[in-house]
């Protein structure tokens, strides 16, 4: 069973591997992924968060019941128009901050099946993929926040802890 990998857990700050076997290895473990997110209350994932070093995340539906999966995930292009959103982690319960990301991203990906997709994505889900796809470069919103709205104090205890 999977769990929840949470700060300073050092495979938070690690670049994932690239995912070269599509089979049902892989299609289980989206499955089980997108199960704890929805669990979590959260709504994207990336396969470091459960402690797998693979570039693989799921991004929930709005029906809260199925998931998007997105394999080997490349953001090739990034819109020069910003927006700020207050965003958590399941990797840091309890702490949000102000991150500042582009409202427009352009995605290269495969899906569970090998297929090569490029497509354009806006608004809430470009700012949620670039948090996870974040996360399988081992870059963590906290790094990107300009301030921390929520959660401070716990913010440094864990920092102590490194």
């Amino acid at each position: 069973m999977l769990k929840i990998a949470t700060y300073p857990q050092p495979i938070l700050r690690q670049t994932a591997k690239e995912i070269t076997e599509f089979n049902q290895e892989l299609r289980d473990l989206a499955v089980e992924m997108s199960k704890i997110m929805y669990e979590d209350n959260g709504i994207g994932l990336a396969a470091p968060q459960v402690s797998i070093s693979q570039k693989l995340v799921v991004l929930g539906d709005e029906d809260n019941k199925s998931f998007t999966a997105y394999v080997n995930p490349e953001i090739t292009f990034f819109s020069r128009e910003k927006v700020v959103n207050e965003e958590g982690c399941l990797s840091f319960p309890k702490i949000f901050g102000l991150v500042k990301r582009s409202k427009k991203i352009h995605l290269k990906y495969q899906d569970l099946d090998g297929k090569l997709h490029k497509v354009k994505i806006k608004d809430f889900t470009a700012v949620v993929l670039q948090h996870e796809i974040d996360h399988l470069n081992g870059v963590l919103f906290i790094d990107r926040a300009e301030k921390i709205t929520e959660g401070q104090d716990l913010l440094e205890a864990l920092k102590a802890k490194i």
